[in-house]
């Protein structure tokens, strides 16, 4: 199957300053390929996950939340499988996890976790 080209699912992952372990914690799920990288210019952290089926990307607004989202091959039931594993793996190692859920003509399928966007504001 083939990755879509725009995002089926969006995310916020409050990292705390734990990258490091934000990007070993993706590296055990599937196997996925990651790629922890950091900015010459201002310093700003960004992962990468690459799997066969899914490819998401994570970058961050200064205070440890990092927007995290991507796109997810197969059906909505596969999409959903996917998006509740990778979520349930991050909240049992300890990251605050919110992720929305979309089908292919942009309309809501799920949400996993409480939002928690506004709380450094």
């Amino acid at each position: 199957m083939e990755i879509p080209e725009l995002n089926n699912v969006y995310g916020l992952i409050d990292c705390s300053g734990r990258m490091k372990e934000f990007a070993a914690t993706l590296q055990r799920f599937r196997d996925a390929e990651v790629w922890l990288t950091v900015s010459n210019f201002d310093g700003a952290e960004s992962i990468r996950m690459e799997i066969a089926d899914a490819s998401f990307h994570a970058y961050g607004d200064h205070h440890s939340q990092f927007l995290f989202n991507g796109a997810i091959a197969g059906d909505e039931e596969m999409v959903c499988e996917f998006a509740r594993e990778l979520h349930s793996l991050l909240r049992l190692a300890g990251f605050n996890v919110w992720f929305e859920i979309y089908d292919r003509n942009r309309a809501p399928l799920a949400t996993l976790g409480t939002y928690f966007g506004n709380r450094h504001q």
